[in-house]
């Protein structure tokens, strides 16, 4: 395919188009700006769930630590998955792949990136639990009985 040719979005559907679209908006952003998802009700859906673990029960500290592991394994594979194109060259990279298998790239990076940026948020939020909690389990000990 040669980079001055339009692209066929035709076979794909709205979710698919706005991905594209809201993944494009992105890359014109400087870096320090916020890095919108392209699947934004999934994300907010990833966030919202979260944020319930931000006064989670100190007994399940051990659950919350295999979570956040979790989380962390998930995004190192989820990374590892995203396409590698064929050549870091863009004109290149077009000559050697169909329209079809561009923007399958695309889409595959959509819904990468998304998914590592919401379980990141989501270990962040795990991580900030887990010091709370033993946090106040090491203020606990300093000023309770054992002092």
């Amino acid at each position: 395919m040669d980079l001055n040719q339009k692209m066929d979005y035709s076979k794909l559907n709205a979710v698919e188009l706005n991905a594209i679209s809201i993944s494009h908006q992105n890359m014109g952003k400087p870096k320090d700006e916020a890095f919108n998802s392209s699947f934004p009700y999934t994300t907010e859906s990833i966030l919202a769930l979260a944020e319930q673990f931000i006064d989670y029960p100190a007994e399940y500290l051990g659950g919350l630590k295999i979570l956040r592991d979790e989380l962390i394994t998930i995004n190192k594979h989820l990374l590892q998955m995203a396409p590698k194109p064929p050549s870091l060259a863009p004109e290149e990279t077009a000559a050697m792949l169909s329209n079809d298998e561009l923007i399958d790239g695309l889409l595959k990076h959509c819904v990468v990136n998304s998914l590592v940026s919401a379980f990141s948020y989501f270990q962040e939020t795990i991580a900030m639990r887990i010091h709370i909690i033993e946090s106040g389990t090491a203020e606990e000990v300093n000023n309770g009985a054992l002092n």
